[in-house]
């Protein structure tokens, strides 16, 4: 890897335990936010009537992130991972995967083709599911997009 290279958003790949040969189309939304208090606005005053503002973490707070896959014949499996992690719409009850979460991790690649950036995250479940629009005469391929929380994410290398 040459010293100070820059990485290319379009060498990539996502990675999720137990579905790691899928053909990811794209990934956005790799954000976390630490929540904070005390930061905006006095607080309190000390002797002499002295305002004191100290910014104070609170708390954290997660996005969610977002991944378009391509469609392949007869690879059903983000779907049954999707509807597996979630109790039955009508009868309730438990899930299937019995609340498991995946772990998963962000990959960029240099020039080289080596990792040179990786992002681990853990806890992961899909919240949404939704699938490309079928249109007679679209240009395209058929993509499936699943929104997934997480627990943790922490930056590797």
């Amino acid at each position: 890897m040459a010293k100070g290279e820059i990485l290319a958003c379009s060498k990539y790949y996502f990675n999720l335990s137990g579905l790691d040969d899928l053909i990811v189309k794209s990934v956005s939304g790799i954000s976390t936010t630490l929540q904070t208090a005390g930061d905006s606005k006095s607080y309190g005053v000390t002797k002499s009537g002295k305002s004191v503002i100290q910014a104070t973490v609170t708390g954290i707070s997660n996005s969610n992130i977002t991944v378009e896959f391509v469609c392949t014949v007869g690879d059903k499996r983000l779907m049954q991972w999707y509807s597996d992690s979630h109790s039955e719409p009508i009868a309730g009850g438990g899930t299937k995967t019995k609340g498991e979460r995946k772990t998963g991790t962000i990959t960029l690649y240099n020039q080289g083709g080596e990792a040179a950036a990786t992002w681990e995250i853990t806890g992961i479940m899909p919240s949404s599911y939704k699938s490309t629009k079928l249109e007679a005469g679209a240009e395209g391929l058929s993509t499936e997009t699943i929104e997934f929380v997480y627990e943790s994410m922490h930056r590797k290398t």
